[in-house]
């Protein structure tokens, strides 16, 4: 019984030593990411790998949202900027939306965040059929990487 105790007395302190090792703290300093915020906080679309949200729009009146658009790593002095793009998966005419600044999105110097207004006209109908709006984050810049888990993000409203 003395031996148990001795050996668990071992192991407790081993794995008391371990749980004081600092070296995982980890600092994005590496890779420059962006990221949709929106993504983060909603969970997906059934059957796809980004949320969508619904934007209420009518006959009368058309729509804004505010995408905003996440600088992950550190700061930079200079200010970045990211093109978003409409994904060939959205099935809303392009005529039925804009993108602000033609989807280019400017995170200012010393900041961790940008944002995108999408605007949605007038539906035809309330009857109208509903299409989706995909933007993605482009992944051809030399200067960042999209986040690859949340570089989509989907809005829903009527054509």
């Amino acid at each position: 019984m003395k031996k148990l105790n001795y050996i668990l007395l071992c192991a407790l302190s081993v794995l008391g030593l371990a749980a004081c090792d600092n070296t995982l703290d980890q600092v994005f300093d590496e890779q420059t990411l962006v990221e949709f915020n929106e993504a983060i906080l909603r969970t997906n679309a059934t059957g796809r790998t980004y949320s969508i949200t619904s934007l209420a729009n009518t006959p009368t009146a058309g729509t804004t949202s505010t995408a905003q658009l996440n600088l992950v790593g550190r700061q930079r002095g200079s200010e970045l900027t990211v093109r978003v793009l409409v994904d060939p998966a959205t099935t809303a005419p392009a005529s039925s939306y804009t993108l602000s600044n033609g989807g280019n999105v400017v995170i200012p110097a010393n900041s961790s965040f940008g944002s995108l207004t999408v605007t949605v006209g007038r539906a035809s109908s309330t009857t109208a059929p509903v299409g989706n709006l995909v933007l993605v984050i482009d992944s051809t810049s030399t200067d960042f990487k999209p986040s690859q888990n949340y570089k989509r993000l989907g809005f829903s409203f009527r054509n």
